[in-house]
């Protein structure tokens, strides 16, 4: 598969998928009629499904994988993060790559219905860890990410290390 394939899916995901997620906002009032929704709705609801389905939308069409989708769409959300230049924002960027490598792994197996399940429990997850521990938990999305796409390779499916076939 030519790199620029899952690269064009994701920067058009990215764009339809903020987009989508802009609309939203606007169209049920934005932060002013529902406090929750830039702080809990919009990161567990919103964006998950407007970014998976954006994706899973352009990679048909452009013939890409899923994973390398997922870590095209991670690294251009990343680097938008990075851009922050604080330690938040490089923690932030470092999960993204992960974390939308991971999705694109597991859709690989499980389609869009995990993708979107995983997406949305890792967000809940980021914001309840970043509730319970502060400020400083910025650190800890990186871990669940790296965690959430380790879990993705072959080798650590139902908990057991696959050292591959049986010896003849």
């Amino acid at each position: 598969m030519a790199a620029w394939r899952p690269a064009t899916a994701a920067g058009a995901a990215f764009l339809a998928s903020m987009a989508v997620g802009a609309g939203v906002l606007a169209a049920i009032g934005g932060e002013g009629r529902w406090p929750v929704m830039p702080v809990v709705v919009a990161p567990v609801v919103v964006a998950p499904v407007a970014e998976e389905l954006a994706k899973r939308l352009f990679l048909g069409a452009l013939s890409a994988g899923w994973a390398a989708t997922g870590l095209a769409f991670g690294v251009i959300e990343g680097v938008l993060k990075a851009a922050e230049w604080q330690v938040a924002g490089l923690w932030g960027a470092l999960a993204s790559v992960l974390q939308h490598w991971a999705y694109g792994r597991w859709a690989e197996r499980g389609g869009l219905r995990l993708a979107l399940a995983l997406h949305m429990g890792f967000n809940a997850l980021v914001l309840a860890m970043e509730h319970a521990a502060g400020a400083e938990a910025g650190w800890l999305a990186p871990l669940a990410a790296a965690a959430l796409l380790a879990a993705s390779f072959p080798r650590f499916h139902n908990g057991d290390i696959d050292e591959g076939p049986p010896a003849p």
